[in-house]
């Protein structure tokens, strides 16, 4: 099962200083197919949202459970599922799927961003039933390739735009045949706090910008040494 996770399509989830960034492939099969949904970015409630990879038919049925979830315990409780409890009511899902020789282990794994008491938090879910707290993680096909560059230029100190600057370049190179809608991407910032009003964005449009803002720095760079030369 982790096998069948290791080559599924990428996600990746990050803790910035302004909100969590949320980033998904789709694959290509899918991509050029206008008739299926590609869409692997999910909000849960007004606080959580989840980025998804493996077997859709797994990952929206857990979706579609912890959804559910969510609003029996609004009507109960009037609160909604954030935080450790809402990644622990996942993990149940997962695991109780892994110990019942009459359930099939679900073939997917999840990255889960929230906003808990003001704070946020992201968990990586994997089909075994583990459910880990961090500030950075990747999942699926090429992960292992960005470790290095999220353990060191990725910080939870820079904005959810540098963050995305940071890393689009790698994401580009690791995909040979990257194209627009090749990635899902979406941040949700504090100032917002609302899962179900992201903030859209695409590599290209972030990879123009950036090089834009260093050609110009370069340009200024040169004409000062000009007037000091003269």
């Amino acid at each position: 099962m982790l096998k069948f996770i290791k080559k599924a399509p990428l996600i990746l989830g990050i803790v910035c200083i302004d909100g969590i960034l949320l980033l998904a492939e789709n694959s290509e099969k899918i991509t050029v197919s206008n008739y299926i949904d590609t869409k692997k970015i999910f909000p849960i409630n007004s606080c959580s949202a989840v980025a998804a990879t493996g077997q859709p038919g797994d990952f929206n049925r857990i979706i579609g459970r912890i959804r559910n979830d969510d609003k029996n315990n609004q009507a109960k409780f009037s609160n909604l599922l954030t935080g450790r409890k809402l990644s622990t009511k996942i993990s149940e899902i997962f695991h109780l799927h892994s110990i019942y020789w009459h359930l099939r282990p679900f073939a997917c794994s999840l990255i889960l961003g929230t906003i808990s008491a003001h704070s946020l938090e992201l968990f990586a879910l994997l089909p075994t039933g583990v459910s880990s707290k961090c500030f950075t993680t990747a999942i699926g096909r090429n992960a292992y390739l960005l470790k290095l560059n999220l353990m060191t230029g990725i910080t939870s100190l820079k904005s959810c735009r540098r963050n995305l600057n940071l890393i689009s370049k790698y994401l580009i190179q690791i995909h040979k045949n990257y194209q627009l809608g090749t990635f899902e991407i979406q941040w949700y910032t504090k100032d917002s706090a609302d899962f179900k009003k992201p903030y859209p964005s695409n590599l290209n449009h972030e990879n123009d910008r950036k090089n834009k803002i260093f050609a110009e720095i370069i340009d200024e760079e040169l004409k000062r040494k000009q007037i000091n030369a003269n």
